[in-house]
Formats: structure tokens, C-alpha cells, sequence
């Protein structure tokens, strides 16, 4: 059904609220308008099933700070959010996202009355791509799996970079892979997900996020880690594993 036309009133003007997204599977939708100075009060909140063509808001004159946050597991306090500074420190959980409908965001200050905004997921993809094994003697890789390690708890949904989780999951589930890795490598394009950590690698004494792939060798438990780079909010990275025996491993990523 079309959005109903706005009437615009002698002491209001219309704004209008354009959205981009890659990922058009939305079940939620807020909208969240801020004056731009002063106190930077919110002046304005629209919940939606839906992302619309373009959104027309009925707003006091003046520029404003346009707020966007898609598939939301949970209700908004607006009294929590009543000024953009508290906005700007909102975070979600980890625990609580979903790859399927991942949680976006993104923000605007609007220009004649005008913005676009671009949501942007905060999960980042970890793939792996292939896992060969180069033992000699056809020794099999049994019951292989994969996590990851260090996962970041929280992230604020409108950051764009310097993410620095302050407390970290210690591990995911594991996830099976669909079979024993013989002669032939395995190319499962299996993901697993996490929140950005883009500390520079410069840094030390930072966790960041690691994938641990475990099997067993000759009825022996190994685990072989690949340390991630830093991950950039939403970002990809492919992996490329190589298991030469216990103890003896190479990766690749992109």
C-alpha cells in the first residue's frame, strides 16, 4: 500500500529520507530524527514493516541528524534515546543478530531537507573456503569442525571503524563439516559470523577474532588456529587450509 501523502502545515516542513541497502530482507525498520543543534533532541520516531521508495517526514524547519536501524531483535527505549549522543553510543549484542536478517544501520545529517542513507550490517562473514590434507598415507581428517575464537560481545550500530570490544565470547559453537578429508580437498564455503575488530595488527596484546578447525588424526584430537586480521564492520574474508600432519598447518586469506 502507497504512503499516504503528507500535508505540510505553515510551522512544519517535509523531509525526506531516501534508503540503500544490499540486503533487502527486512522485517523492521526505525527511523529516528534529531535536531542537529542544541541538546540534539530527537524530534521524531517511525517504526516500518518495510524499507519504502522514499520516506516523507513532516518536521520542524532546520537541519536534521536522520538515524536508520534495520531488523532490531528488540524494542527501542526512546526515553533512553531522547538525544543523538545516546544514539551514537547504542550497541547491540552479538548473541542477539541474525545472518539471515542481520541487524543495519546508518546515519545522515540531512541537506535541504533531504538525506540518503546507505544500511550497512555490522557481521562480518568468515568463510572457509577449502581445507586440503597433504599428510602421507592417506591418513584421513575424522570428524572435522570449525569455530571461531575471541568473538566480540557487543558493537555500536552507528561506528564506522575503530571497533574495540570491550568483552569478548570465548568461543562459538563448533560446526561440523559434511565430511572425513582424504586424498581430495573439501571446499565447503562454510561461514561463520562475528562482530568487527579492526584493531591494527601493529597493536599488541589485542584479541582478535580466530577461526580453530579440529579433527582427529590416527584417533588423535587436533586443533589447528588461524589467527583473523583486523575485520572491518561487515566485511568478507576468505580462507584457504592446509593440514600436513599434528602440529602442521598453512592458511591463506583474502
Amino acid at each position: 500500500m502507497p504512503e499516504p501523502p503528507a500535508v505540510v502545515t505553515a510551522d512544519s516542513v517535509l523531509t525526506r529520507i531516501r534508503i540503500r541497502t544490499g540486503h533487502p530482507d527486512v522485517s523492521r525498520l526505525d527511523v529516528f530524527l534529531y535536531a542537529s543543534d542544541g541538546t540534539r533532541s530527537l524530534e521524531k520516531h517511525l517504526s516500518l514493516d518495510r524499507i519504502p521508495d522514499e520516506l516523507g517526514l513532516l518536521t520542524l524547519p532546520g537541519e536534521k541528524l536522520a538515524v536508520v536501524i534495520a531488523n532490531s531483535p528488540r524494542k527501542f527505549n526512546l526515553k533512553a534515546l531522547e538525544r543523538y549522543d545516546a544514539m551514537e553510543q547504542l550497541a547491540f549484542s552479538f548473541s542477539d543478530d541474525n545472518p539471515d536478517r542481520p541487524v543495519m544501520g546508518g546515519s545522515a545529517t540531512t541537506d535541504g531537507q533531504c538525506a540518503e542513507i546507505c544500511l550497512e550490517p555490522l557481521l562480518c562473514r568468515i568463510v572457509l573456503t577449502s581445507v586440503s590434507n597433504t599428510m602421507d598415507g592417506y591418513d584421513l581428517l575424522e570428524n572435522p569442525r570449525v569455530r571461531l575464537l575471541d568473538i566480540p560481545d557487543t558493537a555500536e550500530i552507528l561506528r564506522r571503524q575503530d571497533f574495540r570490544p570491550p568483552e569478548l565470547i570465548d568461543a562459538g559453537p563448533w560446526t561440523p563439516l559434511p565430511c572425513d578429508i582424504g586424498f581430495f580437498p573439501l571446499e565447503p564455503r562454510l561461514s561463520l559470523w562475528c562482530y568487527p575488530n579492526d584493531t591494527p595488527e601493529s597493536v599488541l596484546g589485542v584479541l582478535r577474532p580466530t577461526l580453530e578447525f579440529a579433527c582427529e588424526i590416527l584417533g588423535q584430537t587436533c586443533s589447528f588456529e588461524v589467527p583473523l586480521p583486523p575485520l572491518p564492520r561487515g566485511c568478507t574474508k576468505e580462507i584457504d587450509l592446509t593440514i600436513d600432519g599434528p602440529g602442521n598447518h598453512l592458511y591463506k586469506i583474502r
